[in-house]
């Protein structure tokens, strides 16, 4: 089965999507069979993955999840899945994943709704990667109830340690109740500026505050005008510009990610948070 990865923060502006579809990208680059679904109503990761109009898509996440709720049989996957030119399936998102309360509400057991639909794919794919909404609420719990592990991307700012106590508060209550095998992957820096003393003390707090209890990945992701640039061409930046410095980046994050992973198969003792 596939491992599901959920790229989640409570704040938006961490860098969640571009970590999200560059991940995806440099996964399949490495030969592995990659699902990316885009459960944020914002849909940068579907407009990033190539959809100029998500608005005018007939199948999306949404309508997936409205028929897990109303009981109807599942659309055919030809209907939905859109297999991007760097060989990711992307299940999409556009407006009407506003909606996402609204339809959970009054909806029994409306947090493993998610878990219903990819635990359908799963067998498919060597990963399932999740661009979660940045927010915490229902929208969330789905995330954490039906992945394996979360990646929680970390702006290097002031600020950037602020709502990790709520956020790791829910993770424990979800890993206790709903989802005993949910770890956490790990926390990753991005667009950092390591020669200012604002990300150095950034580090330090969060290393101070979570590093017992969280890994924070070895690899951080500089700061580039280029990253938006390349968004606007509907690309990654490791597509878009392979040799800048947050392509790199990236790209040792992902291999960093993927020892930790062969890692933790061989020893099955090992934990990501305790």
């Amino acid at each position: 089965m596939g491992k599901v990865l959920g790229i989640v923060n409570r704040k938006g502006g961490v860098g969640k999507t571009t970590t999200a579809t560059t991940m995806s990208y440099l996964l399949s680059k490495e030969g592995c069979k990659v699902a990316l679904i885009d459960f944020d109503g914002q849909r940068h990761t579907t407009k990033l993955c190539g959809v100029t109009a998500p608005e005018q898509l007939s199948v999306t996440i949404y309508d997936i999840l409205k028929c897990i709720v109303m009981n109807e049989e599942l659309p055919d996957k030809g209907s939905y899945m859109i297999r991007t030119e760097t060989g990711v399936d992307l299940i999409p998102a556009n407006n009407k994943l506003d909606n996402f309360d609204k339809l959970m509400c009054d909806t029994d057991f409306a947090e493993y709704k998610l878990k219903e639909f990819v635990d359908t794919i799963k067998e498919q794919y060597d990963y399932i990667l999740i661009d979660g909404m940045p927010k915490m609420g229902t929208a969330m719990i789905n995330v954490m109830i039906c992945c394996d592990s979360l990646i929680i991307p970390v702006q290097s700012e002031t600020l950037a340690v602020e709502g990790m106590a709520e956020f790791l508060r829910a993770f424990h209550r979800i890993k206790s109740h709903a989802n005993a095998r949910l770890e956490i992957e790990g926390i990753l820096i991005t667009m950092d500026n390591e020669r200012t003393r604002v990300s150095k003390r950034v580090k330090a707090q969060l290393q101070q505050a979570l590093g017992e209890k969280v890994c924070i990945f070895t690899n951080s992701i500089p700061r580039s005008i280029k990253v938006p640039e390349a968004v606007e061409y509907g690309m990654t930046i490791c597509e878009y510009e392979p040799d800048n410095p947050a392509a790199k980046a990236y790209e040792k994050f992902v291999k960093e990610l993927m020892e930790n992973g062969d890692q933790n198969t061989k020893n099955t003792g090992k934990k990501h948070i305790a």
